[in-house]
This record gives structure tokens, sequence and C-alpha cells, in this order.
């Protein structure tokens, strides 16, 4: 609305209370002073007072006042369906604003790992669901690097991701630490094997995450052959876990993948565990410690209480209390 009139000079908005128009209601609906201030819990001469302002603000008269009755003028009438919605919508306002502080409503923004969007992820927000319900979410599938950089840029409120994470403003809650099994193409010679070897797995071209987009975690898949000073051939190097099992069932390698991946049913591809003692890793979740979001606690707490839940599936075990 315009606060000019027709020839340019600036006309000043009236200032109306709230309070105002919930007595104005009060008396509109009761057309009687003396019940309308018994009603809101006032005196009558300050609901007069306060009725007498709101017409003076309004320059227009709300009620005709005999000693016998009273009634809404014209104006009255025009403002009663007015006074409704602005109280009405006033109070949606407010109970938003207070379920959102609270959070009950808002938007969490999930980056996730290819292999926690099949394993932990679908748990996660069964449980984030039950008790957030009006809460909205957005999933994007990254990778441990995107995370970092999303995070940083606030595009994502939270990550889950392989760690120890190292990077500045970003906290982490551990949430379980699982060691590595052979990942084969189901035909594979040691497809039909219980079990294999570090040297069985050496002795064929592996498929791996390149160490440049995720060092600590590519570093740490082939430590158990550096270490015991077994040769080996990596065919390629991939920018992702789906990306890895793809080339492991079009039978191009073979890899050594986190326990949890078996979650990850492929028709193409068999999960062995593997003889030796190996590293492990630790997923977690990861999100700005200098950000505050009141859906965050609640997700965390969904999220460690599904890990809880399927660890014997996941394969893995929980992080110490």
């Amino acid at each position: 609305m315009s606060d000019k009139s027709h020839d340019g000079s600036r006309i000043a908005s009236p200032r109306i209370q709230l309070r105002q128009l919930r007595y104005f209601l009060a008396v509109a609906e009761e057309l009687n002073f003396t019940r309308a201030a018994e009603r809101i819990g006032i005196a009558q001469p300050p609901l007069s007072q306060q009725i007498g302002n709101l017409e003076r603000e309004l320059g227009a008269k709300l009620f005709l006042r005999t000693n016998r009755a009273v009634a809404l003028t014209e104006a009255g009438e025009a403002l009663v369906p007015y006074a409704h919605r602005l109280l009405n919508d006033t109070d949606r306002a407010a109970s938003l604003i207070g379920e959102i502080a609270r959070g009950e409503r808002g938007l969490i923004r999930i980056g996730a790992i290819y292999s926690a969007i099949y394993t932990v992820i679908p748990h996660a927000l069964h449980n984030f669901a039950a008790v957030r319900p009006h809460v909205t979410i957005q999933l994007a599938e990254m990778t441990i690097a995107q995370q970092l950089d999303a995070l940083a840029a606030g595009e994502i409120d939270v990550g889950l991701l392989r760690g120890p994470v190292m990077a500045p403003n970003v906290a982490t809650v551990s949430l379980f630490e699982e060691s590595f099994v052979a990942a084969l193409p189901a035909n594979h010679p040691l497809a039909q094997k219980d079990s294999v070897t570090l040297q069985d797995i050496a002795e064929f071209p592996l498929i791996v995450i390149s160490p440049s987009l995720s060092r600590l975690y590519g570093m740490r898949v082939l430590s158990a052959l550096i270490e015991r000073d077994i040769p080996f051939t990596i065919a390629q190097e991939v920018a992702d876990m789906s990306a890895l099992l793809s080339l492991v069932g079009a039978g191009l390698g073979i890899s050594l993948v986190p326990a949890s991946v078996r979650g990850i049913r492929f028709s193409a591809i068999a999960y062995r565990p593997v003889t030796e003692p190996l590293p492990t890793t630790l997923c977690q979740l990861a999100y700005r410690g200098d950000v505050h979001s009141h859906v965050l606690a609640p997700f965390i707490e969904a999220a460690t209480s599904a890990v809880a839940s399927q660890i014997d599936e996941l394969g893995g075990r929980l992080p110490p209390a």
C-alpha cells in the first residue's frame, strides 16, 4: 500500500497495536463494554480508552454507543475480518517461530558418502522423521572432499563421511569404526574361497579411491599391503565408492572396501573377509562448529541411535563411550 497521497505528500500510516485489535474484537463480539472487559481481564475504563485510541488512529468511529446498547458502525463491520486475519496470522507466525526455535520445524541439509546412503542414512532418517516429522530433509550424495567444501561454504548442515576429519571450524561425532573386506567380481576365482589373504588380493589389479581426493582414506586402504611389503598393482583410481563398485562388478579389478559396504547388494559383486588384521576406518558426522542449527542435535541423536541398533549388520564397532 502506498504511503503517499495523490498530490505526492506523505501520509502517516496508522499505528495499530495488536492489543487494540484484540480489545476491538472482544467488544465487537460482546457488543457490551462491561462483558468485553470481563472477558479479557481488564477494567472497563482502560478498555474504552484503548478503543478510543484505535478510533482516533484510524480516523473513524467503530462503535455506536448509547446508554442502552453498543453497535458496530459500517467502519467497524469492515474492520472485523481484517482484525481476525491479522491476529490469526500473528498467532500462526509466533507458533511457527517457536517450533523452529525448538527444532520442530525447519530444514536440514545432509551430505553423505555413497556407502552411507544405502546403509546408515535410511535408518537415521527413519529415526529422525519419527521425532521431527515437520522438518524438511535435503539429502545429497557427496564425496568426503565435496562434503568438507560444502560445510565450509554453508551449503550443507551436516555430513556423513569417513574420518578422522581435520578441517577448520569442523566438529565431528564418531558413529562407528570398521575394518575392510575384499570386494570381488562374483565370478572371480577368489570368490570361490571363504576368505582371502592380502597376498591373494595383491596378485590381481586393484581399484582404489583416488588418494588425491581422500588422502587419509586412500592410504589407510593400502597401508596393510605397504606395511607388509606386498607388491601390488593399481589398475584404476576412481572418485567415489559407486564408481569403484561398478568397475569391480564389471570384472576390471578387485578392491578393499569398508565392511558396511556389504550392505549394498550387487549380484555382480562378492564380498569376502581378509584373514590378516587390517586397519580400520572411522565413520563420522561432521558439522560446522561455529554455526548453530536447532535441528542438528536431534539428527545427530537419530543417527547415533540408528548405528547402535544396526552395528552388527554394519560389521563394525561403536566408539568408546
